[in-house]
C-alpha cells in the first residue's frame, strides 16, 4: 500500500486527475506561437482598414485545448483536481502572465508614444483601434493557460493516457 496511514492511495487519485486533464507535449509551443503570430499579424496588417481578426483569435483557438484554460482552479471550485505542487505552479504561472502582460501593455503604448515622430503607423480608425483591442484582450486571456502550460510539468511517460 502506498500513501498514508489511513489508506490513501496516491495512484489512484493521480490516474483519476491525468484522465480529467490530457497534457499535450506541443500545445504549449502552439499557445506561445498563436501568441507571436497575433501580435505581429496585428502590428503588420493592423495599419489598414481591415485588421486580421482571424489572427487575433488564434491563442483563444489553441486556449481551449488547455486543460489549464477549462478548469477553474482560480475560483477554488475545482482545487481538489491538482496536488499542492500543481496548484502552487498555477498560482505563479497567473502571477507571471499578469506581469507579462503588464508589460507587453506599457510597451505598446510606449512605442504609440515614440511612432508618430518616428514615422511608424500606428492605429487612428476604429477597426484599427478593434484589431488591437481585440489582440491584447484574447491575448491577455490566454497568457495564464500558456504560463501555465510551461511551469506545470508534463506527466510522465508511463502516467500518459492511451
Amino acid at each position: 500500500m502506498t500513501g498514508y496511514r489511513d489508506g490513501y492511495d496516491f495512484r489512484k487519485w493521480y490516474a483519476a486527475s491525468i484522465k480529467q486533464r490530457p497534457r499535450r507535449h506541443w500545445l504549449r509551443w502552439g499557445l506561445a506561437g498563436s501568441m507571436l503570430v497575433s501580435l505581429v499579424a496585428t502590428a503588420l496588417h493592423g495599419a489598414n482598414d481591415h485588421p486580421p481578426l482571424f489572427f487575433s483569435f488564434l491563442p483563444g483557438f489553441f486556449m481551449g485545448m488547455s486543460p489549464f484554460a477549462k478548469d477553474s482552479w482560480a475560483t477554488g471550485q475545482n482545487q481538489g483536481a491538482y496536488d499542492e505542487f500543481e496548484h502552487a505552479a498555477l498560482l505563479r504561472a497567473t502571477a507571471r502572465a499578469f506581469a507579462a502582460y503588464i508589460g507587453l501593455v506599457v510597451m505598446l503604448v510606449s512605442w504609440m508614444i515614440t511612432a508618430p515622430g518616428l514615422g511608424w503607423p500606428i492605429p487612428t480608425t476604429p477597426m484599427q483601434w478593434t484589431g488591437w483591442l481585440v489582440t491584447l484582450s484574447v491575448i491577455g486571456i490566454s497568457l495564464p493557460a500558456t504560463f501555465a502550460e510551461f511551469m506545470v510539468p508534463m506527466p510522465d511517460a508511463e502516467d500518459e493516457t492511451l
